[in-house]
């Protein structure tokens, strides 16, 4: 009996070892979707973020463009989760720069940090878009990626004139049980809580210290457009309205009623297009000096 309890305890330290590993290193999903696929046109590009991180990308180029969009996909995910909305924001008249993350799709680099490592490959997007394009930047980030967005804009308030946050956690600490409950519910959490500290001393992070709400306090005058499933279970709303209560009092967000996590794009896709075409309309309207950093003028 004791043999196979040791043997049990064994193989569940193995199995937190694997999954604290792979929760690092997600599975790298082929590309799905493109912007061209539906009818815009887009030209890969190359980008280093950092020495030894090269990340591959789509521009989509609109013609005489009054802003252009940064989006950032979602962990294990890759820049096709964004192609449709690249494609609405294009016949809008907004060019697009769509990019896997470090660890995702194309790009190279072999560790994923869920957000905080990450945030050095979004200013990297931006400064690329910005030798592309002069018009404002709106920061367009689906829950790894908005996290990652705000993180970035956080520490560098002149990357972007605008911020959306789909479905985005406010503290690493809480996005990761957030994922083993996503997957299977309350039991996986307890179970797989351990990987959590395993991960972190893999990565040589601190999740506690990843906090999003902390960044967003800092954005002092850049609008914010937050968006969030009502039933989200691996961001809970509670995550949002810390996100929230961190921003300038005024600051719109857009639930959407009986969706998930990023379901909102998905199953309510009106009621999201609306809320960020009229979102890049104010940021266009209050920044006619193109890319330059957020207060400055023209002259």
């Amino acid at each position: 009996m004791v043999w196979i309890l040791v043997s049990v305890l064994i193989m569940y330290a193995a199995g937190l070892i694997a999954m604290s590993w792979i929760s690092l290193h997600p599975p790298r999903i082929p590309l799905f979707c493109s912007p061209g696929a539906i009818g815009a046109p887009q030209e890969e590009i190359r980008i280093e973020s950092e020495p030894g991180i090269e990340l591959v990308g789509w521009w989509v180029e609109a013609e005489n463009p009054r802003a252009v969009a940064i989006l950032a996909h979602g962990y294990a995910m890759n820049r096709a989760e964004l192609a449709p909305l690249a494609f609405q924001l294009w016949r809008s008249g907004v060019s697009c720069l769509l990019f896997d993350f470090r660890a995702h799709g194309k790009s190279r680099g072999a560790m994923s940090t869920i957000g905080l490592r990450e945030k050095e490959d979004v200013a990297a997007a931006v400064h690329f878009a910005k030798n592309r394009c002069a018009a404002p930047v709106v920061l367009i980030g689906s829950s790894m990626g908005s996290a990652a967005s705000a993180l970035a804009l956080g520490e560098d308030l002149s990357l972007a004139h605008g911020l959306i946050l789909d479905s985005s956690y406010s503290k690493l600490s809480n996005a990761i049980p957030g994922w083993w409950r996503f997957l299977g519910g309350l039991p996986l959490q307890i179970l797989l809580w351990p990987v959590m500290p395993m991960a972190s001393i893999m990565a040589k992070i601190n999740p506690y210290k990843v906090d999003v709400a902390e960044a967003l306090s800092r954005l002092e005058s850049t609008p914010v457009l937050v968006l969030h499933g009502e039933k989200d279970d691996l961001a809970p709303a509670s995550e949002a309205e810390r996100n929230l209560a961190a921003l300038p009092a005024g600051t719109r967000a857009v639930w959407f009623a009986g969706c998930g996590h990023t379901e909102g794009r998905w199953l309510l896709p009106e009621l999201y297009w609306a809320a960020v075409a009229a979102f890049i309309e104010r940021v266009v309207l209050e920044n006619p000096g193109g890319n330059r950093p957020p207060g400055q003028s023209k002259g």
